[in-house]
């Protein structure tokens, strides 16, 4: 079993919610914050001393950099009078531009948080406007030039493809803008259109059209092949990263390492058991100052559940599914069990196996979610 531990806050507020974003994060909500940090100090303090080693920290929302640097500061130190956090764990919060000046990149960076994920999505400013993105383009690099001037090394870019207007040529330029940055880390994800969100309804009212299937498919194969080009490694679906550059916090959630979650709406899993916590952060708070439990629901993960995320999250990954660590864990031979299905997927080009690792193709990978669908009903 591996002990280690990854620790995720959330912090559920926003200047004012992107088009496309079905987070648990709200706006308008600026007067709760101070609140809101003591539940969360009050919810650290529910948990005993850990000894396990803490692998990586990561601050995410919602838009943590919108909130007063000093109640970051804060909680960041008192997580370390809780938890064992070495000076080499990863640190990370989440940035939006327009939310921070250089003078809060150098607290951030004095505070201890030594990576960071900056929000932009898309370099053109029309398509950003379209999906209520507070900042443009110029923002982005201002924050990106600041955050390098006052010593991060360790930044990685969100980018999101296959949004409505978004054409292959305005993709092309906003990669190849980023690049031109040189940034430790990318994420690029394909549009999910969710249910509820703002751009979901502009979307069924016609006011917007999503770009047809064929052209999302040749972005997502435009960035399989420029990043690798450009020396980014493609180590997940989504990810890609300079060599010894992936997210350590994100690689935990692939591997199905436990982490621990504190703050609205946050998930934990830890020793086989799975919670969340209450999403509404005034019921959130509420309950601390109450000394009620945050916890909303708990489950228990047996095995068959275990082996069916081991498998989801694993082929997500580049490298695949160590089948040997796989049946030592789990107790399957996937090569057995799932030898009829295998057999088909090889014979289409979708899976391979290597050495003791069992991954997707190319190809596979483009349509990711039918391969492990199939995969997974022999189990």
């Amino acid at each position: 079993m591996h002990h280690s531990l990854a620790l995720y806050l959330h912090f559920p507020f926003c200047k004012q919610k992107c088009y496309y974003c079905d987070f648990n994060s709200y706006s308008g909500m600026e007067q709760y914050v101070p609140a809101y940090f003591s539940a969360l100090q009050a919810e650290i303090d529910r948990y005993l001393p850990q000894s396990r080693p803490i692998t990586s920290v990561y601050f995410g929302g919602g838009t943590p950099s919108l909130l007063p640097v000093e109640m970051l500061s804060q909680t960041l130190q008192y997580l370390k009078e809780h938890f064992f956090i070495s000076p080499q764990t990863e640190i990370t919060i989440e940035v939006n531009p327009g939310t921070v000046s250089i003078e809060k990149l150098i607290e951030l960076k004095e505070a201890g948080f030594n990576r960071l994920s900056i929000g932009l999505q898309v370099s053109q400013d029309y398509l950003l406007e379209m999906i209520g993105r507070i900042h443009n383009w110029n923002d982005f690099e201002l924050c990106y030039q600041f955050a390098r001037e006052v010593g991060f090394n360790n930044i990685g870019v969100d980018l999101i493809f296959g949004l409505p207007r978004q054409t292959m040529a305005d993709w092309q330029q906003t990669l190849e803008q980023v690049i031109g940055l040189q940034p430790e880390h990318v994420s690029a994800y394909g549009l999910q259109l969710e249910p509820g969100t703002l751009l979901h309804s502009m979307v069924e009212k016609e006011m917007l059209v999503l770009p047809e299937e064929d052209s999302v498919a040749e972005m997502m194969e435009y960035t399989m092949k420029f990043l690798p080009a450009g020396g980014y490694n493609q180590y997940e679906i989504s990810n890609y990263a300079i060599p010894g550059r992936e997210s350590v916090h994100n690689m935990n959630y692939w591997l199905c390492r436990d982490y621990l979650g504190l703050g609205a709406g946050a998930y934990s899993t830890v020793y086989g058991e799975r919670w969340f916590n209450f999403k509404e952060p005034l019921q959130y708070i509420e309950r601390t100052q109450n000394g009620l439990s945050v916890v909303a629901e708990r489950e228990l993960i047996n095995k068959r559940t275990a082996a069916v995320e081991a498998i989801m999250l694993g082929l997500r990954m580049r490298r695949g599914i160590n089948l040997q660590q796989f049946l030592e864990t789990h107790e399957i031979d996937i090569m057995r069990k799932a030898r009829i299905e295998l057999a088909n997927l090889y014979e289409e080009k979708l899976i391979e196996k290597q050495d003791e690792f069992l991954f997707l193709t190319d190809k596979g990978i483009m349509i990711s979610n039918y391969v492990i669908s199939r995969l997974l009903r022999a189990f």
